[in-house]
């Protein structure tokens, strides 16, 4: 008998998960509630799209997948097993998949928003997904000062693009890093790399306010220090928080994320699975592009049948990158950036 496979959300987790049930020729109906738009993206691949690349995945087309574009799941009737959509259309289940990723994290910046509250400032950008970076990308051909604020692996690779996106008339960007500076210097200090791209980096130091100038629009960002830096372009990249709202409302188990066992299944309920930046294992978070990937293939050989006992452990440790290097290598790499900023 087909079974019916239900999954919210379109990002890496969901797009890996439906590709490999799908490639397993598994008996399955695959429905995806895919809100915000009928292409999924690799997040950790957005910045990169400043520059030009292209961070969207490939659609899978085949007749047992049902992609319900701009579609967002609503409620959950877990008695009945039926998702119910923002479009008025109630879906039944035999299994239903939570992908709801993460949700970005507002740091409480004086300014940030505009008097109603209802939107960020004028020249203010979130960096989470597609649309923000279509947005930021229109923003970033016109301005002259940017201004990142938060040092998440993000925030460092959308500063890089934006420095580097214009080669003819580099755009001025500076990032600020609210987390304490680390002693340790490695050749392979994000830092490092990001300094040699010609972007100001400020670590251990927190914005205080944005100010907006007689347009109304941003003007300046200001540091609890009482520095002042003029831009015209602030992108806020302070980290992201589980998105586990819908998971809440249908009262499964929520401690920071969706809580799962081994085998990705909710804690509350054997027929709802959870995988990506919204579940909770072993409670350890992650939304790690290698920690997704292994969670989606887990679950695809089990949902599909391919191994259906196989279990998820939790993320692989992975090698330190140039673990051996010496010191004279990292001396030598400081003093050259050193040489370099003095110039």
């Amino acid at each position: 008998m087909t079974r019916k496979i239900v999954v919210v959300g379109w990002g890496l987790a969901a797009h890996r998960l439906v590709t490999g049930l799908l490639t397993a020729e598994a008996d399955v109906d695959v429905t995806v509630y895919a809100g915000e738009g009928a292409t999924a993206y690799d997040r950790s691949a957005l910045p990169g799209t400043l520059a030009g690349a292209d961070a969207a995945l490939p659609t899978p087309a085949d007749a047992r997948l049902n992609l319900r574009t701009g579609v967002r799941a609503v409620a959950v009737d877990r008695m009945h097993r039926l998702v119910h959509g923002s479009d008025q259309w109630v879906q039944p289940y035999d299994t239903l998949v939570l992908a709801t990723g993460a949700n970005p994290v507002l740091p409480p910046i004086k300014g940030l928003r505009t008097a109603d509250g209802e939107d960020l400032l004028p020249g203010v950008h979130s960096a989470h997904n597609a649309a923000d970076f279509r947005r930021l990308a229109e923003a970033a051909s016109t301005a002259t000062h940017a201004v990142v604020i938060g040092g998440s692996t993000t925030g460092l690779d959308t500063a890089a693009a934006l420095r580097t996106m214009r080669a003819e008339d580099p755009l001025h960007v500076e990032l600020i890093d609210q987390t304490p500076a680390r002693p340790e210097i490695t050749p392979t200090d994000a830092y490092l790399t990001l300094r040699r791209t010609g972007v100001i980096a400020y670590q251990d130091c927190r914005a205080r306010a944005l100010t907006p100038g007689a347009d109304g629009a941003l003007d300046a960002v200001l540091l609890a220090d009482g520095h002042r830096l003029s831009c015209d372009l602030a992108v806020i990249a302070c980290g992201t928080a589980p998105n586990t709202a819908l998971a809440w409302t249908s009262g499964l188990a929520v401690a920071r994320g969706i809580v799962v066992d081994d085998t990705l299944r909710s804690v509350s309920d054997p027929h709802i699975h959870a995988l990506g930046a919204c579940a909770e294992h072993r409670r350890s978070l992650s939304g790690r592009r290698e920690t997704v990937l292994a969670q989606a293939d887990v679950l695809a050989a089990r949902l599909s049948g391919v191994d259906p006992q196989r279990t998820y452990r939790g993320p692989v440790a992975q090698p330190a990158a140039n673990a051996t290097a010496s010191t004279a290598t990292v001396i030598a790499e400081a003093e050259a950036l050193l040489r370099a900023a003095a110039a």
